[in-house]
């Protein structure tokens, strides 16, 4: 096999620091219910206590989840890609240019993490550049 191109190697920490950004936003969200209470009250005045409670367990729990795996589908690639096999480089742009599209939803949905999502947004935009743009990496997968 050959040596892995400097570029596979930076998309590579980059898409480990997204995994990261996926364990950490669930826990931020945990230890915000507070504030994540006061922006669903905030938004739906008519919700009682109980609703607004549920409300954001409901947006912790599937949080979590959803960043659970988003998380898997950074992890894994990223040890992967270091293989040079194509579906690796298929997965990690197919799963990251999603999550660029799934990030539209957590931006309207709650404020909490609108100064994190451009950043994380912009690693996943050239992560993939990096996969597909300089000609060692496509040589790299080819």
């Amino acid at each position: 096999m050959s040596t892995v191109p400097g570029a596979v190697r930076s998309s590579r920490a980059l898409l480990f620091a997204v995994a990261v950004s996926h364990l950490v936003i669930p826990l931020v969200m945990w230890a915000n219910e507070a504030a994540l209470r006061a922006e669903i009250a905030a938004r739906y005045p008519g919700f009682g206590q109980a609703e607004v409670d549920r409300s954001a367990a409901v947006a912790i729990e599937s949080g979590a989840v959803f960043h659970g795996i988003l998380l898997v589908l950074c992890v894994v690639p990223a040890w992967k890609l270091a293989t040079g096999r194509r579906w690796t480089r298929q997965l990690t742009t197919a799963t990251q240019l999603l999550s660029v599209v799934f990030s539209v939803f957590s931006w309207t949905s709650s404020s909490m993490f609108h100064a994190v999502i451009p950043v994380v947004v912009l690693a996943q935009v050239v992560l993939v550049a990096l996969l597909w743009v300089p000609r060692p990496a496509r040589d790299f997968f080819a």
